[in-house]
């Protein structure tokens, strides 16, 4: 018996509904799991059920000792991946206004700026290691980390940037600059109001993927930890609900920043749409 288009259609939207909560729940169901441990007892482990509730891990990550205060590292990863958003915004958005004319060695300037994701993060970070030592730098987070960062956030920043220019219309440039409008200002006026979701997309890749980074930090960074490597270093040393404080805590601060971002751009265009009417 032939089923019929409407029910095939409302099978197939179920199937797939079905797989995207199955999806979802794979890869949230840890992370919430991982919030509730942090609110375990004092005497609580990491294992269910728990031992108590309670604030203790979140006041103990507030009143750390010196072996155990994630404070610095959070600092110093928080604005190592704000520079590294920053500096992904400009130079992605550069790099696709360039992919935009047609110049000599495009497609090699293509694939140079896609090297960053293809070779393995321990292996860059490592090789650039030694290459710094060679040249006599001293390794810290804000100098060849900061380098390294860069290399790995800025081609997601630079394929984000060239989709959204894929769509774009140049016609529109072209009449703001035959009615007189300067190249500077009608980049400002006109394309970068009609571009700034992707510019968004591209910081928001820059700073969630500096933000975790762990191979390439392993080696570059110098005696100045990142939030990451002081993670791992305490896993080595012991696992308590401590590490799910700090977790839960910075998954909330990314998904504020998100929300945050997209609030402003909604906030944006609601002000554009009004001034259009």
């Amino acid at each position: 018996m032939r089923l019929g288009w409407k029910l095939r259609s409302n099978l197939v939207g179920w199937v797939l509904g079905i797989l995207t909560v199955a999806f979802l729940a794979y890869q949230w169901l840890p992370i919430l799991t991982l919030g509730l441990l942090s609110f375990a007892g004092p005497t609580g482990g990491t294992t269910f059920p728990m031992n108590g509730v309670s604030f203790h891990w979140y006041e103990e990550l507030w009143q750390a000792s010196v072996m155990n205060d994630f404070k610095p590292p959070l600092l110093r990863s928080s604005l190592l991946a704000a520079a590294c958003a920053l500096t992904t915004i400009v130079l992605s958005v550069m790099a696709a206004q360039a992919m935009r004319g047609k110049f000599r060695g495009n497609s090699a300037f293509f694939y140079l700026m896609l090297l960053g994701i293809m070779a393995p993060g321990i292996l860059v970070g490592f090789g650039f290691a030694i290459m710094m030592r060679l040249l006599g730098v001293e390794l810290s987070w804000n100098t060849t980390t900061f380098l390294v960062h860069v290399s790995w956030t800025l081609p997601f920043g630079f394929l984000t940037m060239l989709a959204v220019f894929n769509r774009f219309d140049s016609r529109i440039e072209e009449a703001a600059l035959t009615l007189g409008a300067s190249r500077i200002t009608t980049f400002r006026r006109i394309t970068l109001p009609l571009i700034l979701p992707g510019v968004i997309g591209a910081g928001l890749f820059g700073f969630s993927l500096s933000y975790d980074e762990y191979p390439r930090s392993m080696f570059t960074t110098g005696p100045d930890q990142t939030l990451p490597l002081a993670v791992m270093g305490q896993l080595d040393r012991q696992l308590t609900p401590e590490i799910y404080a700090i977790g839960t805590t910075t998954t909330v601060f990314s998904l504020i920043a998100v929300l945050l971002c997209t609030s402003a751009l909604w906030a944006m265009r609601r002000s554009t749409s009004y001034r259009k009417t």
